[in-house]
């Protein structure tokens, strides 16, 4: 066993599944299939009547049933979540909780680096009407899906499996690539900023430091292997031999673009 798949294993044993006011037995019991699916087991009910035992959950758990069994309900929100230290909330609101706000990726990363023994709650709301204020009040990190589409509204049994898949994703990518050290992704950061400082780009912005600033921050969470570092090095040479025969005066600028990073 890897060291990414113990860590897996350790974090998915500390994580508990709770469906607030869940409407339908069907939802509950496709959630324990993808809980089975990714590893997960504690799967917990607040303010909801659907019954673990319902034909209905039992039929869409297929060969889950055994977290149905041990699956135990809640009265409300708050004793579902009394033993976590990190409460995560799915929701498509931002609202007043914008500077807590992760996309399912970037809360898989955070989760990767919690401590062992750090117990951990995802909330996922009602299939009518998701998580109330009171409910998002209840956690430190929020998570929402992005969507193609202007209808952003996710089954619960969906989301669940969304936010599964990339918790499972981010410690069976790490654990079958070669990872490269984070020295060598902040040295290639150091010559993507001369790169672009040579070809005009940077001193074009509004503001390069915080272009940098995202730029270091995507090269960090890449989770890049050395042999694609390397890649990138040859490509920024390659490009710098080139920009060294053109005036880059004579260049036009890049438009003066506020990015919302």
């Amino acid at each position: 066993m890897t060291d990414e798949s113990k860590q897996f294993k350790d974090l998915a044993a500390r994580t508990s599944v709770v469906l607030v006011g869940a409407l339908y037995p069907g939802n509950v019991g496709a959630v324990a299939r993808s809980m089975r699916n990714f590893g997960f087991a504690d799967l917990r009910l607040a303010e909801s009547s659907v019954r673990f035992d319902d034909i209905e959950a039992i039929k869409m758990a297929m060969w889950s049933k055994e977290i149905l069994d041990s699956a135990r309900a809640f009265d409300t929100a708050a004793e579902a979540v009394q033993d976590a230290v990190i409460v995560i909330g799915t929701t498509r609101r931002r609202g007043r909780h914008r500077s807590r706000w992760f996309s399912p990726s970037q809360m898989a990363l955070a989760l990767k680096d919690s401590k062992p023994e750090t117990r951990v709650a995802i909330l996922f709301g009602a299939e009518d009407s998701g998580l109330s204020n009171a409910h998002l009040d209840l956690c430190h990190w929020l998570v929402s899906i992005p969507t193609r589409a202007d209808f952003d509204s996710f089954n619960i049994a969906h989301a669940a499996t969304i936010v599964l898949y990339e918790i499972n994703r981010v410690f069976e990518y790490a654990g079958n690539r070669d990872s490269c050290d984070p020295s060598h992704a902040a040295g290639l950061a150091n010559r993507l900023e001369q790169l672009l400082r040579d070809s005009g780009f940077l001193p074009g912005t509004n503001d390069p430091k915080r272009v940098m600033l995202a730029i270091k921050r995507m090269l960090e969470n890449s989770g890049w292997t050395r042999a694609e570092i390397d890649l990138s090095h040859s490509i920024i040479t390659h490009i710098h031999k080139r920009i060294e025969s053109v005036d880059i005066e004579k260049l036009p600028l890049p438009d003066k673009t506020n990015f919302d990073i």
